[in-house]
C-alpha cells in the first residue's frame, strides 16, 4: 500500500515541514520557555528582601498571639517618635524615642530595649537599654559595625507589664 491508494492527505495550512521549518519552530519552543523561566528567576529575586529567619516555621504557629499583642498594644493607644540616628565622629550612633499615651502625656517609668537590626546581615544586630533623659524621653548610643540601612526595633514594657513594640527603618550615614 502507497500513501497514493489512501484518503490520507497531510495538511498544508502551515506549509510543508520541512527540516528548517522543524528546527525554528523547536528554537521557538524553547526560546518561550527560556523567557518565562527567565521573567520568573527575575521576579523571584527582585521581590526578596534578604531577611533571614531560623525559626520561620514557630512564628507562623504563633501568629494568632501575635495578632492578639497587636490588638492589646492598638488599645493601649501608646506611640513611639524615633528620631534620626545620629552618628558621632567617635563612631557611635545616638537614637532618641519619645513615648506618649492615648492623650499625648509623656510615658515614664518604661524599661525600653533598642535594636539595630541589619536585615540581610546576620551578627550585625546590636541591642541597648535606653535611658531615661525626661519624661517620655529614652536615648541610648550603639556602636554600629556599618553605615547604611537598618530597622530599629523598639520594645518597652510598661510599670503594669504593659508591652509595646514598634520597627521603623533608618538610614545611618557616616559622621562629617
Amino acid at each position: 500500500m502507497s500513501i497514493e491508494d489512501t484518503d490520507y492527505h497531510p495538511t498544508e495550512r502551515f506549509g510543508k515541514i520541512t527540516g528548517r521549518r522543524f528546527l525554528i519552530f523547536m528554537i521557538l519552543s524553547f526560546g518561550v520557555i527560556t523567557g518565562v523561566n527567565g521573567i520568573f528567576i527575575y521576579e523571584a529575586l527582585s521581590t526578596f528582601d534578604g531577611i533571614e529567619a531560623d525559626d520561620a516555621y514557630q512564628r507562623g504557629r504563633a501568629y494568632n498571639k501575635d495578632l492578639a499583642a497587636m490588638e492589646a498594644q492598638k488599645a493601649l493607644g501608646w506611640k513611639a517618635e524615633v528620631s534620626r540616628p545620629v552618628s558621632a565622629a567617635d563612631g557611635a550612633t545616638h537614637l532618641s524615642a519619645r513615648f506618649v499615651d492615648k492623650q499625648g502625656a509623656p510615658l515614664v517609668g518604661l524599661k525600653v530595649n533598642a535594636t539595630f537590626f541589619r536585615p540581610v546581615m546576620v551578627g550585625a544586630d546590636r541591642t541597648e537599654l535606653m535611658r531615661e533623659t525626661a519624661p517620655g524621653q529614652y536615648e541610648a548610643d550603639f556602636k554600629l559595625a556599618y553605615d547604611g540601612n537598618w530597622l530599629i526595633r523598639l520594645a518597652a514594657l510598661g510599670p503594669k507589664g504593659e508591652k509595646f513594640a514598634q520597627e521603623t527603618r533608618a538610614l545611618v550615614k557616616p559622621a562629617h
